[in-house]
């Protein structure tokens, strides 16, 4: 991958340890590179929206702006962007909050050194990606599973966006139009009661869907 463009990563966290750790970890990698840091939400937009890059390192609780609304901005403005959570917090609602708001991915602090490039490089490749311990937090079903009436069109189209394909690819896949295709998606996230693709797939995996 070191004759293509490297992934473009910008930092958005509040503690200056947490920016030592990333460039340390990413000056190793020759495949990503760290093109922009911020101390809070509102400097992570405005250095999203100057550098366009490819992936975000987003904080959760930060000063000025935290990491929720920042996500939302970022989300609406500009919507290829993938927003991977980067946060000490492992609690059930902050992971929401931030899938419900548009990020894609949740790795925790504590697991940096192990996970980092490896999970940037997932999240760049369209990828739902959480680190071990929030997957594991994630996909331990609270309740028994529930019946959600998708049909088996739907569950194809759920399993291929498990797989981490696009909408054109999977309506390819399935030999339908993107149109047909949003339809089903409309239909899925209508019937699971969410709102994004990432929790569609989180709540899809706790209910053995996928």
């Amino acid at each position: 991958m070191s004759n293509e463009t490297p992934i473009r990563v910008v930092l958005v966290d509040d503690h200056l340890q947490i920016h030592k750790i990333v460039q340390t970890i990413l000056r190793e990698t020759a495949d990503i590179t760290l093109a922009g840091q911020a101390a809070n939400g509102q400097e992570g937009v405005a250095l999203c929206q100057q550098y366009q890059p490819d992936v975000v390192l987003m904080d959760v609780v930060m000063p000025i702006m935290d990491g929720i609304e920042a996500t939302t901005v970022l989300h609406q403005r500009l919507p290829e962007l993938k927003i991977l959570v980067l946060s000490s917090f492992q609690d059930h609602e902050s992971v929401y909050a931030m899938l419900r708001n548009g990020a894609v991915g949740y790795i925790t602090k504590s697991s940096l050194a192990a996970d980092l490039a490896d999970t940037i490089r997932a999240t760049f490749q369209g990828k739902m990606v959480f680190s071990s311990e929030v997957g594991a937090h994630l996909m331990a079903p609270p309740h028994p599973t529930q019946e959600f009436n998708l049909t088996n069109r739907e569950l194809e189209v759920l399993q291929l966006l498990a797989e981490g394909l696009t909408n054109h690819q999977s309506a390819l896949k399935l030999s339908i139009s993107q149109s047909t295709l949003k339809f089903h998606m409309t239909n899925i996230y209508q019937k699971l009661g969410v709102q994004t693709r990432s929790e569609a797939l989180v709540l899809a995996a706790k209910n053995n869907l996928i």
